[in-house]
């Protein structure tokens, strides 16, 4: 898992063909209803209106969610949901695709 999805760092901002990922809020979320720290933000600039996809991935690899992005957005996120239910705690691994490029990187949920 971790030579798949780590090749990346997600430290710096990441450009090619126009999309350029800024960053994440929020990489541990405790998600209970309290609108502090709910969901993961995932920031990019997106000049080309391009669509893509972010998936989240538990440790064993199993996806977790994955979340349509659509053309034109700046951002997703992800309320912690595996499946409509609460998604266990535990570090889950973030792949970020627009325009052909993948940003990876971690996030906590925290129950």
């Amino acid at each position: 898992l971790s030579g798949l999805f780590f090749g990346l760092s997600a430290a710096a901002p990441l450009s090619a063909r126009g999309f350029s990922f800024t960053g994440v809020s929020n990489r541990i979320i405790t998600p209970n209803g309290d609108r502090r720290n709910d969901e993961a933000v995932f920031r990019f600039s997106n000049p080309r209106d391009a669509s893509g996809t972010l998936r989240i991935y538990d440790r064993g690899g199993h996806e977790a969610a994955s979340i349509d992005i659509p053309a034109g957005a700046t951002s997703a996120s992800w309320d912690g949901r595996s499946g409509g239910q609460a998604a266990a705690s535990g570090v889950y691994v973030y792949v970020l695709t627009v325009e052909e490029t993948s940003v990876s990187g971690t996030v906590v949920v925290i129950r």
